[in-house]
């Protein structure tokens, strides 16, 4: 069984139509994309009449004709049968959905679980504007295969598209074995490491040249979680001596140099081995400038920033009300001389541009049979 929701085709046609969009020249607009005149009707035909239809580089008050789910011709003055759904989007913005690359709905750790479950969290999506998701399954007991068929369970509730990476949280042959199945058999093609998260999710280096190595034979993109989990372990147990036990505390005990370094030595395994790299939810400058460099010398490496991280800093962890420090999230301005962050929009000193990918990194903990500070 293939991790993609029924309606996955969707959502990738809303992609298409947008990378097809893009090809066209600015003379063209939109009006390459469906040619035909007029379009009789039959159930499931929709035509979002008179928005402002966005992509990447162009915008245009057009027409958007859908068939059966899947994105027909989009251009301006689009004739129809009349019994073809009309919505009127005039003054309206029209564009793909959103497509979220990194969420983890209804995770147990480490006597947590998230928030959100697969119907609430793709809901609260859904209300934003993101059609689709690609979720971490956690492998249970170190087996691909039982996780795999848990989080299958779990997404019975969707009611959006969603897709599955998988998590490598040990190394022998059998889980060597199971990532070949997970390739060829169901439709997995990204493997996440984690570097932190000492005795519960953290492998050590010797699995991550293993992974590396496998990911590489089998096309498949490698992913790391990249912080020295040996050096956060010793932070947090010097956090709770000093009594310092608050959000603060998180930030205090995982210094933006201990991402930089994890990030640092991912980069220089994945070179090692010739295997390209996908750096989830880039926190801080330290790791920022290992990525640019490694990208700037030829690397295959992306960064995925945290969208939070690019307009917050952490000085809300301090707020006196633990309610509100508690909904901060990570953020990657650990520092207010950290500004210089908001120059990833700009082509000449981004480390984001070309291979970019942004995430909400939809997380929340709540701890089990207490009260929620997230009401």
């Amino acid at each position: 069984m293939a991790p993609w929701s029924d309606s996955f085709r969707f959502s990738c046609f809303l992609v298409l139509v947008s990378l097809s969009l893009s090809l066209s020249t600015q003379n063209e607009g939109f009006c390459g994309f469906g040619r035909d005149s007029e379009f009789s009707s039959a159930s499931g035909k929709i035509l979002i009449k008179g928005g402002t239809v966005v992509n990447a580089h162009h915008k245009e008050v057009a027409d958007v004709y859908i068939e059966n789910g899947v994105i027909v011709s989009v251009r301006p003055n689009i004739k129809v049968s009349d019994d073809v759904t009309i919505l009127d989007a005039t003054g309206k913005y029209v564009m793909p959905g959103g497509i979220d690359p990194h969420t983890h709905l209804e995770m147990d750790f480490m006597g947590t679980q998230t928030i959100d479950d697969y119907f609430t969290g793709q809901a609260a999506a859904l209300a934003g504007g993101t059609t689709m998701h690609i979720d971490f399954v956690i492998p249970v007991d170190g087996s691909l295969s039982a996780g795999f068929d848990l989080y299958v369970e779990k997404a019975k509730k969707s009611v959006m598209d969603y897709g599955f990476h998988m998590a490598i949280t040990k190394w022998d042959e059998t889980v060597s074995k199971e990532m070949e199945i997970m390739v060829k058999e169901n439709g997995i093609n990204s493997f996440k490491f984690f570097m932190a998260y000492k005795g519960s999710l953290m492998i050590n280096d010797d699995l991550l040249l293993e992974g590396f190595e496998k990911c590489k034979s089998l096309g498949a993109l490698a992913m790391v979680h990249a912080e020295n989990g040996d050096a956060v372990a010793k932070g947090q147990h010097n956090m709770i001596d000093l009594g310092i036990t608050g959000p603060e505390g998180h930030a205090l005990s995982r210094p933006p140099v201990l991402e930089g370094e994890a990030t640092a030595r991912a980069i220089r395994l994945a070179s090692f081995v010739n295997a390209p790299l996908y750096v989830v939810h880039v926190m801080s400058i330290d790791a920022m400038e290992e990525i640019a460099r490694a990208k700037k010398s030829g690397q295959r490496v992306v960064g995925e920033p945290v969208v939070s991280g690019l307009i917050l800093d952490d000085s809300w962890l301090w707020n006196s009300d633990f309610k509100i420090a508690a909904k901060q999230e990570p953020d990657v301005c650990h520092e207010s001389s950290d500004q210089e962050i908001r120059t990833w929009q700009s082509p000449s000193s981004c480390t984001f541009n070309r291979n970019f990918a942004a995430c909400w990194n939809r997380s929340l903990y709540i701890q089990l049979h207490t009260e929620s500070s997230w009401n």
